[in-house]
């Protein structure tokens, strides 16, 4: 290994105060595959990209979230997830509003783009009634969904008429590029749920938060819940991963099958006052 146990201390501190999460021992292997996989090749590189991120390096600090970080995502995971996001669009639409929603840990794109697609497809339009906020902590991850190109490997779980309607071959053949209706759709943001502050504002007919608050230490996901239930509108949706649940914030939320919650209206916290760059 070229991460060395004490390393794996500093990494795990580091992890803590950068963005909430919590390594274990058994993530001490999968941290030092990772670090070669970025190029480290032993244990002086690694020392040297942790003191740099110690010291407040922007350069180094944004590496190292880039090995905590887990970025495995696809397009139309839980497809319900979608169809029932879709459902409350159009709902607000003939209420004659507009419906917001966040992708709280957007990766690198394919499920904000998903729900543009859903949207697309739900209101047999180019340009729906809707707006999808795109945010994580991981601004490379960021950068390649603004991007926008996926290779066949992440396309896989697309269905070919969705493949030949939202995206097109980029010109050296290699990759697809989502097109223009979907895009407008998404607004991308760097956010870190264990952030003191959020640039952030609700309210929201759902939050997505898949996959992500599971890495998050147990105050800080209680935290970044209360959070967002002060960001969902008063019927709104947080939709987590079906094996996902929302632990210590169980007293804000009332589950629905297939990992979908609501607020409990007697318990809705006080909205939190966040501001910043994304709306």
């Amino acid at each position: 290994m070229i991460v060395s146990a004490r390393q794996f201390d500093r990494a795990r501190r580091l992890a803590l105060s950068l963005a909430g999460i919590e390594l274990l021992d058994r993530h001490h292997e999968l941290l030092d595959r990772r670090s070669r996989r970025m190029g480290i090749v032993d244990a002086a590189g690694f020392d040297e990209l942790l003191g740099a991120a110690e010291e407040g390096s922007a350069v180094a600090v944004q590496r190292i979230i880039g090995l905590f970080t887990t970025k495995h995502t696809g397009f139309f995971r839980t497809p319900r997830h979608f169809e029932i996001a879709a459902m409350r669009a159009l709902s607000a639409a003939r209420e004659g509003r507009q419906a917001r929603f966040w992708s709280a840990a957007a990766a690198t794109g394919e499920e904000p783009y998903s729900l543009a697609m859903a949207l697309v497809e739900a209101f047999g339009s180019e340009d729906p009634p809707a707006t999808i906020l795109a945010t994580d902590i991981d601004v490379e991850a960021l950068a390649c969904a603004q991007r926008g190109e996926y290779g066949e490997a992440s396309l896989k779980a697309l269905a070919p008429a969705r493949r030949e309607r939202f995206l097109r071959q980029t010109d050296d053949g290699r990759r697809w590029r989502i097109d223009c209706a979907p895009r407008r759709l998404v607004e991308f943001c760097a956010v870190n749920l264990a952030g003191a502050v959020w640039a952030v504002e609700g309210p929201f007919d759902v939050i997505f938060c898949r996959n992500a608050l599971m890495y998050l230490e147990a105050s800080r996901r209680q935290a970044a819940l209360e959070r967002m239930a002060s960001l969902l509108a008063p019927d709104g949706l947080l939709i987590l991963d079906p094996a996902e649940h929302v632990g210590g914030a169980g007293g804000l939320f009332c589950l629905e099958p297939d990992g979908l919650y609501t607020l409990r209206r007697e318990r809705r916290p006080e909205a939190f006052s966040l501001t910043g760059s994304c709306s």
